[in-house]
């Protein structure tokens, strides 16, 4: 899929994930500095990224600074990977995750124990970013790169490292996981809620936080523009809290959580099923993983009981 605009020198590209469309969208923002990567991606869809680039007469080196929503090897893992060919790239990502950038051991021990044998083939080479070209964010800030400008919000809920970017100049409302998946075509909102960060009422917040730059439209790493932002985040919101509800009940009703998962997974893909086309089922299922995103919610919940 060649690139999209979004607005004004704003425009996104479908990376291919695993040769498969509407997994993973990067957004770019062209600006007087050069451009603005918005969740670059994993290292394996790089190619497809530098191909979007040449489809708009760029290259890697017009690249000024990558933004990120969060960690995640979906969203970050070829930063290392884009800023070691080109050291003048900048990254801006939340205080909590910039460690994990410049020293990723941890991060990267974690994720192998979850994928195996398939980590490389998932995501490739994960590397670490040189702290000085690290700018972390708290959340509050206003970015300038030359005549374009970024809010920067926290919005913690998917991850405690999560911050979104309203990008004034078109609108849009970079939110990454916080506002969940949805692919075009579809109205159909799937929260995206794997361990070990889940946090429901700062997730609930977040939504609020992003509703309240009241922005033209959304932008969702997984997939693509949301214009009509409201009933989305009304959507993302009543889902999150019957899924919250449904893994509390289940935990409640004690037994195997491996069977609880899986039951779960297999009510909502009924429920995914019935409302999206056939087509698009498999790109919900494998970022949506339901039967992740119950142990994400129990987590969360074990946590809060410990807690009180």
């Amino acid at each position: 899929m060649p690139p999209v605009a979004l607005g004004p020198r704003s425009w996104f590209t479908d990376l291919r994930y695993l040769d498969a469309p509407n997994l993973i969208a990067c957004g770019v923002l062209e600006s007087d500095a050069g451009l603005l990567l918005v969740d670059p991606g994993p290292a394996t869809t790089r190619a497809a990224l530098e191909r979007a680039l040449a489809d708009r007469g760029a290259t890697l080196a017009d690249v000024h600074a990558i933004l990120l929503t969060h960690i995640h090897l979906d969203h970050a893992g070829v930063t290392g990977t884009l800023v070691a060919a080109h050291p003048a790239i900048q990254v801006f990502v939340h205080e909590a995750g910039a460690p994990h950038l410049v020293q990723p051991d941890r991060l990267l021990q974690s994720a192998r124990r979850l994928y195996g044998a398939m980590m490389d083939r998932l995501w490739g080479a994960f590397l670490a970013v040189p702290a000085r070209n690290v700018h972390p964010l708290s959340g509050g800030e206003t970015l300038s790169f030359g005549e374009r400008t970024l809010a920067v919000a926290y919005t913690p809920g998917h991850a405690r490292h999560h911050v979104s970017y309203l990008d004034r100049a078109s609108g849009t409302a970079f939110a990454g996981d916080t506002a969940g998946m949805r692919i075009r075509g579809t109205d159909y909102v799937l929260p995206v809620a794997p361990p070990p960060d889940i946090d429901l009422p700062a997730w609930h917040a977040s939504l609020d936080t992003l509703r309240a730059w009241n922005p033209d439209r959304l932008f969702l790493t997984h997939f693509g523009p949301v214009a009509d932002v409201e009933p989305h985040l009304q959507a993302m919101a009543a889902r999150l809290t019957a899924w919250g509800d449904a893994v509390r009940a289940s935990l409640e009703a004690g037994g195997d959580d491996d069977a609880h998962a899986s039951r779960f997974r297999q009510t909502v893909s009924r429920e995914v099923e019935a409302h999206v086309p056939p087509a698009l089922v498999p790109a919900y299922l494998r970022f949506g993983e339901p039967s992740a995103s119950w142990h994400g919610l129990a987590r969360y919940w074990r946590k809060h009981a410990e807690r009180r």
